[in-house]
């Protein structure tokens, strides 16, 4: 039998007439952790606190006493006695306070109230999938030849730390209890008790994995719609509503054994700049990494950690459940076709075993509710163009990326960056694949000290910064930052950067910023390494991953690629950041106060030269804990980047063709085989 002691009948009855006594059950199947837990309870406060513990019942005794708590209490994992326990625990909607043994930790709470989101499972995927545990469970598959679920061991832990955890579980039941002063700190939180540690109060967030807590509703246009809100802008260089706190970030999101992030990683060589990677492992196999960079080591990890909370949510459906399955036909008055956001050359899946498959109208897919902020209504586009990772498509047509992906504290903030990075990603690919000689800037008296701050930092490594206006036909600032380094066997010898932003000179930051990560990331090539990127130059078909592109531009042997760029040979002459931007941008109400007017007046800027902005809400359950939201946004029309070797997307596209015959750099329109058969050299 699974819970060994069964109440007496008349025991039942006789204390549901004392109106004052408090019924509360302890299930631990006799573990040592459950008795010391029961003696040290009883020790302390005995049944004249008005509570009246009963140990072990049975399940069916367990539905008569409904007690006002459960503690579950476990220090040899089984799924059995801990699932089955939870299970009736649920039916019955009572609350919940585990307390569990693993190997050297134990884990105290959440306390799981009936209809709150953040519970015991919760808390069993955070720690089962943090990346320690996960590395664990891939050694072990190595070592006995199948894969192994869980990585548990029963509780290792002295008699002394034993009464320790049991007095703490003590002072908890009586803040949840009893309402003494000192309330408890499991609601929301686990205690995280370890022999090298003690005890941290961790936040646990709600899973959208989660079977009890069920987050993750069905996706239908009335969610996808939004409604963009006023919002007082904090930062008014930046346009951010306000700034991200380091620390209670990294509260909330981090912990290595229970931490929805649960590995952060800084990287510092004493060149007065940092960076740093965020890790975050899920339940179906996905680990995500966030890079960040700064001059300080609060920045860089700040933003490694924002960037994989983005990349979580921009993976894999995370906010509701994709269930729209069908043909385009079927859709094709509220669908974006596939080809306005770009297709795979026919050469490159034609290939035998390839990982994609052309997109075909007779063929059932996966589609995702969107917000067309033309229309102002909502549009399907398919589940592989919202989410770079897994699908319900059996197959991919697309190889996405997470470009258009935005993290902010506002809706509005993340659909404005959102849109910056599907631009800048616009002109650097229209510069690349028609080889334009784009117009070169230069600094003014405009620019702000840690713009020279950077640049100071390059140049002392042997490079010369160079700045180019990649706007082409629209108006917000979009800068190519490259550093090209002196000597014929210099590595790396150039080395490039973008962003976009209607600050021009947050853009030349942003720009300065990726280049300077990407820098000091090629310095540290090993020679293996290099030769490496060298067969590659030699055989691109090897070209597979992001940092493939940037270790291949990087080679000195590759710089004849960038000379339509870089040579003296220049069309006009250089004018400065301030010059150039600076009427472009006052229209966009870049001075304004209000998010939403800024994002308003993009928008219609983009708009009246034909261009939809397409959003699709990704926000997590964890994601919106920490009071941020997460967007995909696509641009129809708009250049993508891709990677890898024949993984262009630019079939069904006309503005990378169109574009320098109106832009005057060519006297024709372009076709595919007149576009740069060279991979990019971008990440």
């Amino acid at each position: 039998m699974l819970l060994r002691h069964a109440l007496d009948e008349h025991e039942v009855y006789d204390r549901r007439l004392t109106k004052d006594t408090k019924d509360v059950v302890i299930l631990h199947e006799g573990s040592t952790l459950g008795e010391h837990i029961v003696h040290t309870w009883r020790h302390k406060h005995g049944e004249h606190a008005g509570v009246h513990l009963t140990e072990d019942c049975s399940l069916s005794d367990l539905e008569q006493l409904r007690p006002i708590l459960v503690i579950l209490a476990s220090d040899m994992p089984s799924s059995t006695f801990e699932q089955t326990a939870l299970a009736k625990c649920r039916d019955l909607q009572l609350r919940v306070l585990p307390v569990v043994g693993r190997a050297s930790t134990i884990l105290l709470g959440p306390l799981e109230i009936p209809g709150t989101p953040g519970c015991a499972t919760c808390l069993q995927l955070r720690f089962e999938h943090t990346i320690q545990r996960s590395r664990l469970k891939v050694m072990l598959k190595q070592q006995v030849g199948r894969s192994v679920e869980s990585a548990q061991m029963p509780l290792m832990m002295s008699q002394a730390d034993l009464v320790t955890v049991s007095d703490i579980v003590s002072d908890e039941l009586a803040g949840i209890l009893l309402k003494e002063e000192n309330p408890a700190n499991c609601e929301g939180k686990v205690g995280v008790y370890s022999t090298a540690e003690l005890l941290e109060w961790v936040p646990v967030l709600p899973s959208h994995d989660c079977p009890r807590c069920r987050l993750l509703p069905d996706d239908d246009p009335a969610h996808a719609h939004v409604q963009f809100q006023s919002h007082r802008l904090g930062d008014l260089d930046a346009l951010r509503v306000g700034a991200v706190d380091f620390n209670r970030l990294e509260a909330l999101y981090v912990h290595p054994k229970v931490g929805y992030i649960s590995a952060v990683h800084e990287l510092w060589n004493g060149d007065h700049y940092v960076r740093a990677s965020a890790q975050i492992c899920t339940p179906t196999g996905a680990e995500h990494v966030g890079y960040g960079s700064g001059l300080t080591i609060v920045d860089a990890k700040r933003s490694a950690m924002l960037e994989v909370l983005e990349r979580s949510c921009g993976f894999q459906a995370s906010k509701r459940r994709p269930v729209v399955f069908g043909h385009y036909a079927e859709f094709q008055d509220i669908a974006v076709h596939p080809s306005r956001f770009g297709l795979h050359g026919d050469e490159l899946l034609q290939m035998s075993n390839h990982m994609l498959e052309p997109f075909s109208e007779e063929k059932k897919y996966s589609w995702v509710w969107a917000y067309s902020t033309m229309s102002k209504k909502t549009v399907l586009v398919p589940e592989q163009t919202a989410y770079y990772g897994w699908t319900n498509d059996e197959k991919r047509f697309i190889k996405e990326t997470s470009n258009g992906c935005a993290l902010g504290g506002t809706v509005e903030e993340a659909v404005l960056h959102g849109i910056f990075e599907v631009l800048e990603r616009d002109g650097i690919l229209n510069m690349w694949y028609a080889r334009l000689p784009i117009p070169e800037l230069k600094l003014d008296k405009h620019c702000p000290s840690r713009v020279s701050r950077v640049i100071e930092l390059l140049e002392n490594e042997g490079y010369e910064i160079r700045l180019f206006n990649a706007s082409h036909d629209l108006c917000i600032p979009v800068v190519f930052a490259v550093a090209v380094r002196a000597g014929e066997h210099a590595y790396p010898k150039v080395v490039s950067g973008s962003a976009c932003h209607l600050n021009p000179y947050e853009a030349v930051y942003g720009a300065l910023r990726e280049l300077t990560v990407q820098v000091f990331h090629l310095q540290g090539t090993s020679e293996i390494r290099r030769t490496e990127a060298l067969s590659m130059l030699l055989s691109p078909t090897s070209i597979q991953e992001i940092l493939d592109h940037v270790v291949v531009g990087g080679l000195p042997e590759a710089y004849p690629r960038w000379e339509f760029l870089l040579s003296g040979e220049r069309r006009t002459p250089i004018h400065s950041v301030q010059d150039v931007y600076a009427d472009a941008v006052r229209p966009l109400q870049s001075e304004s106060l209000d998010i939403r007017s800024v994002l308003n007046a993009v928008l219609d800027d983009l708009h009246s030269r034909g261009f939809d902005v397409l959003v699709v809400d990704q926000t997590s359950s964890e994601v919106a804990c920490g009071e941020l939201h997460a967007v995909k946004v696509l641009i129809p029309g708009m250049t993508p980047i891709a990677f890898g070797y024949g993984f262009r997307r630019v079939r069904g596209l006309s503005r990378v063709f169109e574009l320098p015959y109106q832009m005057g750099y060519s006297t024709h329109v372009l076709t595919e085989s007149d576009l740069n058969e060279d991979c990019h050299p971008f990440s």
